[in-house]
């Protein structure tokens, strides 16, 4: 079992659970990635292969503000309109949107990587490739050596949505469901069937969304597509972790937990709203705070007099503080919503990313919590919506029912042996395909 990703730290959190289980289940499991992935995949305990040379995405949100912005926003065309309905939707903003995406984050991510993928998939023949949504190279290398393969979701999958919407339109155009006729028509699918004409693989839609997708979620979050969808419960896995001692005390007055994530910080353009204000805002409370955040060391320090009121740590196992909360306070992000919703903990979403904002709407679904726009998100109406939620007892109970809806999904222990028979059967197809 080979899983692919681009290298993203927060990606592999959501790969690890699920290649863990087919590992116990006695399958041999390998982590494809870039070099610079590789001691977060070995610190996994899995087994790294490092193919190719290390993307450039880093550097260019670095370089070019103007990315870095719209990666970490809600304005990505052409997913920003993943959620409108199909009657509504343009198809000449849907070309542009992958016109634009395609160069600047596929291409970046996947081309230094795919020739070792394909590689190291023709000298490994794994049985089941499984990949990141935007990790096309697994799937171009799956096909090359007649594999199964499929991905694995970390959130909405507006991938998925938005393809299918686009192929719908095109056709309808009179342009084609495979690679258009005309050049431009479609970027995603001509760079695609470039890209895996090099290794002798034709293209079909199959190397866009895969031959069936891992979810983790609970259907209620899903847009809605044709897609198979195959539910796995989220599985938890924080990195490296150690559990402070002072999480074993109870606490005294309701905890609150703070937590905006890791790549805020560390790819994008930092957090969207003022930590110090929000945890000012909530020290007033009759709560225990307990703030994750970047920059611990200097937030301590501007807290000024509330400070002691406050504990504030560079990083917390969200698995280990999060069944301690009352409230959790966070950005939306796929990880902390997963972890916290299988705690049944109520949360408020700061949502700003794309995924983001379709995660926390999800939530506020079930009655589970509250989703917070971002420029709505002052101290005052975080510690407000706080306040309602430790006293309004039907967030608990929408957080209940979330949670029963995740422990109704199949874990990935469970799930493994239905995708070995999917892998079996996809891997029969791809054979008389090949054998044609």
């Amino acid at each position: 079992m080979l899983f692919v990703l681009y290298a993203e730290k927060t990606h592999l959190f959501i790969q690890v659970p699920l290649a863990r289980a087919f590992a116990a289940a006695g399958h041999e499991v390998r982590v494809a990635s870039q070099p610079e992935l590789v001691p977060e995949i070995t610190r996994a305990g899995l087994t790294a292969v490092p193919v190719g040379r290390d993307h450039a995405m880093g550097r260019l949100l670095t370089l070019r503000p103007e990315f870095r912005s719209r990666f970490g926003g809600s304005d990505l065309p052409p997913f920003d309109v993943a959620d409108v309905a199909g009657e509504s939707l343009s198809l000449s903003y849907l070309r542009s949107g992958y016109a634009d995406v395609v160069p600047w984050w596929f291409r970046l991510v996947n081309e230094p990587m795919v020739d070792d993928l394909v590689g190291l998939c023709r000298w490994w023949r794994p049985d089941l490739v499984v990949w990141e949504p935007g990790t096309f190279a697994g799937a171009v290398a799956a096909r090359a050596c007649g594999a199964a393969h499929g991905r694995l979701t970390w959130g909405v999958d507006f991938f998925g949505r938005v393809r299918e919407q686009f192929v719908r339109l095109l056709a309808e155009e009179g342009a084609g469901t495979a690679v258009a006729a005309r050049p431009g028509d479609d970027p995603l699918g001509e760079w695609l069937e470039a890209c895996a004409g090099r290794f002798g693989v034709g293209f079909d839609e199959e190397l866009t969304t895969g031959q069936f997708t891992a979810d983790l979620l609970p259907a209620p979050f899903r847009l809605d597509t044709s897609i198979n969808y195959v539910p796995v419960r989220y599985g938890v896995y924080n990195g490296v972790s150690v559990v402070p001692r002072w999480l074993w005390e109870a606490p005294v007055r309701p905890r609150v937990g703070f937590t905006l994530g890791l790549s805020a910080m560390e790819r994008l353009a930092g957090y969207a709203v003022s930590v110090v204000e929000i945890l000012r805002a909530l020290a007033e409370l009759d709560v225990e705070v307990v703030a994750a955040v970047a920059g611990a060391d200097g937030i301590r320090g501007e807290l000024g007099a509330v400070a002691g009121r406050v504990r504030v740590e560079e990083f917390v196992p969200l698995a280990a503080l999060a069944p301690t909360c009352a409230v959790m306070v966070h950005h939306g992000g796929f990880g902390t919503i997963g972890t916290t919703s299988l705690h049944a903990v109520p949360q408020l979403a700061v949502a700003e990313q794309l995924d983001a904002i379709w995660l926390a709407r999800g939530v506020s679904r079930y009655g589970a919590g509250v989703d917070l726009p971002v420029a709505e998100a002052t101290g005052e109406r975080v510690a407000r919506e706080v306040l309602r939620m430790l006293t309004d007892a039907s967030f608990t109970e929408g957080a209940r029912r979330l949670r029963a809806d995740l422990h109704a999904m199949p874990s990935p222990a469970e799930a493994v042996p239905h995708l070995i028979r999917l892998a079996d059967r996809h891997r029969t197809k791809n054979d008389r395909r090949q054998a044609s």
